[in-house]
This record gives C-alpha cells, sequence and structure tokens, in this order.
C-alpha cells in the first residue's frame, strides 16, 4: 500500500485481521494458560513456515528442559530456523522449525514469521506467568481466610490443622503436607500430615539439631529444596529418612515457620519430578503459614482471656458470697433471736414473713453462685455462664456491677437458637445503658416460669430514661426482632422519664404440655 499523501510516499505493509501471522500473534495473545501458548505457537510456527515439525521448548532455573510443546514428526537432523524466546529480557526457551531433506529452504519470510512468533510466545508466557501467579495468590488468600476463620474460633485441634496441611497441598499440586509442632525444648513431633505416607509419617518425631524442620523451627527461616531425597542425605538425618525408599515419590518441598515466632513448621512436597518451588511460590505459603500461626495465637488469647474472666467472676462471687450472703444469714439469724424475746402478744407473722423472703432471697443468689461456679474455665458455656460472663464484661464499662437474678430450668429448656437472641439482646441492652443512660444501678432478671413454656428477660436502670421522640429504632429495633422472630414481644418503658425498663419475652415452643 502506498501513502497517498505525495509522489515520494514509501510503500509500507499493513497487516489486515485477514493477515495469517497477525492473526496468530493474536490468538497466542489471548491465552492465559502457559501450556496453550506453547501449543498454539508451535502450532502456528509449523503453519505460517510451512514446516514439517516445530519444536518450542522452555528452560527451568537450572537450564534443565522444564516444559516442550511439539507439532509434527520427527525428521531427521537438519538445519532449520531456531528463535530465542525472551520473557522480561531473560532468554526462557527456543523455538525451533525444520523441513525434510526433499523440502526447499526456508525463505527469510519465513525467518521474519518465526522471529514474530518467538517474541509472541515470550510475551504471552510473561503475561500468562503474572495471571498464574495472581491466580495462585487469589487461591491463597481464599485458603488463608478459610483456614484462619477456623483456627482462631478455638485451639488447633485436628480439624484446624487438618485444613491447614489440606489446603497448603491442593492449591501447589503438592502431594505431601504436615504440620511439625514441638512437643518438648528439643523435639518435633508431626501433628497433621496429609497426603501421601501420612500413615508413616504422623506421630514422627525429629530432633531439633539434625532436621531441615528443627533449623527452620530454630532460625524461622524458609528452606526449599530441589529434591527431598538429596535433602535428606546432605542435610536432613531424619526428616525423612524413616521412609526409606518411599521418599522416592517425594520431589521439590518447601519448609516454612508457622509465624514470626514460630509455633511449628509447616512442610509442603511435590511428587518427584515436578516444578520446584520458586521465589514467589515460598512467600505465598510463608503469608498463608503466618496467618494461620497469627490466628493460632489470636485463638489462644481468646481463651486466657476467657479464663481470665472467669476467674475473676470466681473472685467476686467469692466476694458476695461473704459480704453479701454471709452477712444476709447472720442479720436473720439475729432477727429470729430477737422473736424469742419478743413481748408475748406481739405481732410475729409479718416479721417471720419478711425473714422467708430474706432467705428465699439468699437461696437464690447461693443457686446462682454455684451455677457461675460449676462454669468449666476451658470449655463451653451454658447459657447461665453466657449471662453471668455478658454482665461481667459489661461491669467494666458500666463503672459497677449490675444485680442480677436467674430463676428456672435456662439450661435444659432454652434453645441454643434462642440462647444466642438472648444473649444478644442483654449485650445490646447493656451497650445502651452504657451508652445513654447514665445510670448507677441496673437490675438485670433472666427467668423461665413454672410451666417452662415461656423465657423472660428484664432490664431495669435507673438512668436519665428515654426521649419521648426516640421510638423503636437502632439498637431497640434489633431487640424487638428478635423476640418477633419466635413470636415473642419486646416492651420498652420508662416511666416518667425517670430509669428505663425492658421487658423481652419468647415463647418456649414445644414445651407446651
Amino acid at each position: 500500500m502506498r501513502d497517498a499523501s505525495g509522489p515520494g510516499a514509501v510503500a509500507v505493509r499493513t497487516p489486515r485481521p485477514s493477515d495469517p501471522l497477525l492473526s496468530a500473534v493474536l490468538a497466542i495473545g489471548r491465552e492465559l494458560s502457559a501450556r496453550t501458548v506453547l501449543d498454539r505457537t508451535a502450532e502456528a510456527a509449523v503453519d505460517l513456515t510451512h514446516a514439517t515439525r516445530a519444536e518450542l521448548t522452555v528452560l527451568g532455573r537450572d537450564g534443565e528442559v522444564a516444559d516442550r510443546a511439539a507439532v509434527g514428526p520427527e525428521v531427521p537432523q537438519r538445519p532449520g530456523l531456531i528463535e530465542t524466546i525472551t520473557v522480561a529480557g531473560a532468554a526462557v526457551g527456543t523455538l525451533r522449525v525444520v523441513r525434510t531433506e526433499d523440502e526447499p529452504d526456508f525463505t527469510p519470510a519465513d525467518a521474519d514469521a518465526l522471529a514474530t512468533l518467538a517474541e509472541a510466545a515470550g510475551a504471552a508466557l510473561g503475561n500468562a506467568h503474572r495471571y498464574e501467579r495472581g491466580h495462585r495468590r487469589e487461591e491463597w488468600l481464599r485458603a488463608t481466610n478459610e483456614v484462619t476463620a477456623v483456627l482462631r474460633t478455638g485451639p488447633p485441634a485436628a480439624e484446624g490443622f487438618g485444613l491447614l496441611a489440606r489446603r497448603a497441598r491442593e492449591i501447589p499440586g503438592a502431594v505431601l503436607a504436615m504440620v511439625m509442632v514441638p512437643e518438648s525444648a528439643d523435639t518435633l513431633v508431626a501433628h497433621t500430615v496429609d497426603g501421601v505416607l501420612a500413615d508413616r509419617l504422623t506421630g514422627a518425631r525429629l530432633g531439633m539439631t539434625d532436621s531441615i524442620t528443627g533449623d527452620v523451627y530454630s532460625t524461622g527461616r524458609p528452606r526449599a529444596f530441589e529434591a527431598i531425597a538429596e535433602a535428606t542425605i546432605r542435610r536432613s538425618a531424619r526428616t525423612f529418612r524413616t521412609l526409606g525408599a518411599g521418599i522416592g515419590v517425594l520431589g521439590p518441598a518447601a519448609f516454612v515457620p508457622l509465624g514470626q515466632q514460630p509455633i511449628g513448621v509447616l512442610v509442603v512436597a511435590k511428587a518427584h519430578g515436578a516444578a520446584p518451588f520458586d521465589d514467589d511460590d515460598i512467600a505465598m505459603i510463608a503469608s498463608y503459614a503466618g496467618h494461620a500461626a497469627l490466628a493460632v495465637e489470636f485463638a489462644e488469647a481468646q481463651q486466657d482471656r476467657q479464663r481470665l474472666a472467669l476467674y475473676e467472676e470466681r473472685d467476686r462471687i467469692a466476694r458476695d458470697l461473704h459480704d453479701l450472703v454471709i452477712q444476709r444469714l447472720f442479720a436473720i439469724g439475729l432477727g429470729l433471736q430477737g422473736l424469742g424475746r419478743a413481748e408475748e402478744g406481739a405481732p410475729v407473722a409479718p416479721r417471720l414473713a419478711g425473714f422467708v423472703g430474706e432467705i428465699d432471697t439468699t437461696i437464690r443468689d447461693i443457686r446462682r453462685s454455684i451455677f457461675s461456679l460449676q462454669q468449666p474455665a476451658n470449655g463451653p458455656y451454658s447459657a447461665r455462664g453466657e449471662i453471668l460472663r455478658a454482665i461481667s464484661e459489661a461491669t467494666v464499662t458500666l463503672g459497677f456491677e449490675p444485680s442480677v437474678s436467674l430463676d428456672g430450668p435456662l439450661d435444659s429448656v432454652v434453645p441454643p437458637e434462642i440462647q444466642l437472641d438472648l444473649i444478644a439482646t442483654l449485650r445490646e441492652t447493656l451497650s445502651n445503658v452504657v451508652r445513654h443512660a447514665l445510670a448507677s444501678q441496673v437490675m438485670v432478671s433472666v427467668v423461665v416460669d413454672r410451666t417452662a413454656t415461656m423465657l423472660v428477660l428484664s432490664v431495669r436502670d435507673d438512668g436519665a430514661g428515654l426521649p419521648a421522640e426516640v421510638g423503636h429504632r437502632g439498637g431497640l429495633t434489633n431487640i424487638a426482632r428478635r423476640a418477633e422472630r419466635w413470636g415473642g414481644r419486646c416492651h420498652v418503658d420508662s416511666p416518667d422519664g425517670r430509669g428505663t425498663r425492658i421487658d423481652w419475652q419468647v415463647p418456649l415452643r414445644g414445651r407446651e404440655n
């Protein structure tokens, strides 16, 4: 085509969409799979240069062939055309085409087409590698969220570490993953093993000073090896030596610490002959292991906090028993002694009724204290335990301790799903008192009636009361909806603008006779 701007214009070749070379370059550039890029490039090389065979070879970091694509039959060795494939300025492989002896030699146009294809293949391989790395990062992030959600909810038992190992094996296409944790100051034990050889490695013990795993745990630095068998012979006297011939199924491996101050070591191994872990792989696995370790540490901190709160609650109960219950019983005893010295004919029944009421109140306080003390330091909380824990936590922000009355079979007749809404309502109500009421006293009552058909939560305070225009909104709306979900109701009252009372009632369906 000639430029129409003047008689001295130079004729240039303008590629059209129907140009086979342009179509091949566009097709290669659209691919996001490195394997497909190799195949399409080899096919296009045969079509565009009319070659008998095309071979595309990709080299690994060690200079050995890492991948290969070929189209066409094998032909006797004959000089052909060869182009270097580069990615980011580094040679990563070659593209070669050959013809049989009875075919004509390649032309300069064939050489130009092959050079263009090699350049397109390099660019496409770079894009494919970036896409695959991004995809792997996305998978590692998804696995990180999944694993940390499990680990941070409790101690790292079989479920948490099992998921940690399984996802670490699946994402890089490995055949083995295991979590090693310290058993003593100088020994690590295989807590969880997922994949091949799990039956032989689970429970295996390693020394801190004579294994790769111990070195990674002690130094906090990840290690990678291209062949487990060679690494075992050179460095690790015991990590995999007990496998004997079984070690032959394992190839490249990565050893990464669980956390900056390691709580263990994550080992991931691919099959023999697989591509080794590169620096990007190691960084992603290390990040995954680090987040898992943080989740474990968070769970342990939560457990410690709950135990501390429970111990503080038990200290408070002991003080209450001494300061309130014992003093109340002492006062009742003095009063009863006084009745014995009362003048003949003096009214005794009203005073006896008052003493009986005091004894009933004392019995309820003692029962509440017994239920609180029965809560295990490390185990799950019952409904009573959750109520007392919520009140104990609110004590810090309120600046004083609410009075509590618990009555009825809360633990045995209130379904778990209603218990969740009960605790959420209690927390929301106490939070509202902290933020709005300016109260100096709060009274909490949770009762299951004698027929075990109704659950009632009452919270009263002596604060500023509710504004006339507040209505049901925000937190109050949430509280009401929780009651309505179970066919119950929520009544909020602020008599004379002095204090607030919230009555939250839910029927216990299925308990009626």
